[in-house]
């Protein structure tokens, strides 16, 4: 036994909640991660490998007439960021004892450090320093650009935020960066930061050491 959707017109059984076609063709486009809705009307997950899919024949005569194709293709997943490799130098640091007792340490690289609780606007890929917990902070709050390298220019911008930026008990202005002087104190939402730069000495060659003697290098400076 069998029926017609009211929708699309295609066979259906009489065992089916719902048309499967019909859930396909909306559920199509809205999210790269759904590559399959079940004739039951629920989604599966799939690996990146090649997969299989159980699809309905439309002319199917009855509910077991069924054949599994088998198809190339993958789904795109966006790389997760605590993964992808960051190759800047690292040139200073922002620690946080405000979620967390123990604290937590971020790093702050060359060109841009973003500051936020999701996505940087405009790119798919999350805020470099990430605090999804923190309810007051805009997705992508602020923003530290580094100028010119280790001894180079340091500077703070709010971009835009609901709650704003304060640095060192000033508020900022939104989208004017303001140099940023180390320590400072950075507060973005509910969440506190001490931002400390790292000053090395950039360039030096490390000579051989005697015979004997351990390996030296520059010391790490913090100012």
């Amino acid at each position: 036994m069998s029926k017609n959707c009211p929708d699309c017109g295609r066979r259906m059984d009489l065992s089916w909640r719902q048309c499967p076609y019909c859930t396909r063709e909306q559920q199509a486009g809205k999210s790269k991660d759904l590559d399959w809705i079940s004739p039951t009307g629920e989604e599966s997950m799939t690996d990146n490998k090649p997969r299989q899919a159980t699809r309905v024949g439309r002319d199917a005569p009855r509910s077991g007439a069924r054949r599994t194709e088998h198809y190339p293709g993958s789904v795109e997943r966006r790389p997760d960021p605590e993964r992808a490799a960051d190759n800047r130098r690292i040139v200073g640091v922002l620690v946080s004892y405000t979620w967390e007792q123990g604290g937590r340490v971020f790093e702050v690289r060359e060109g841009r450090t973003h500051i936020g609780a999701g996505e940087i606007k405009g790119e798919d890929r999350l805020t470099d320093v990430s605090c999804p917990q923190d309810d007051m902070l805009s997705d992508d709050h602020a923003m530290i650009l580094v100028q010119g390298g280790q001894d180079g220019e340091f500077y703070i911008s709010d971009l835009s935020s609901m709650n704003g930026t304060v640095l060192n008990g000033k508020r900022l202005r939104p989208e004017i960066p303001e140099p940023l002087p180390s320590p400072a104190e950075i507060k973005v939402g509910e969440t506190v930061f001490t931002f400390v730069r790292l000053a090395g000495a950039r360039g030096t060659a490390i000579s051989e050491p005697p015979k004997g003697e351990p390996p030296r290098r520059p010391p790490t400076e913090i100012r």
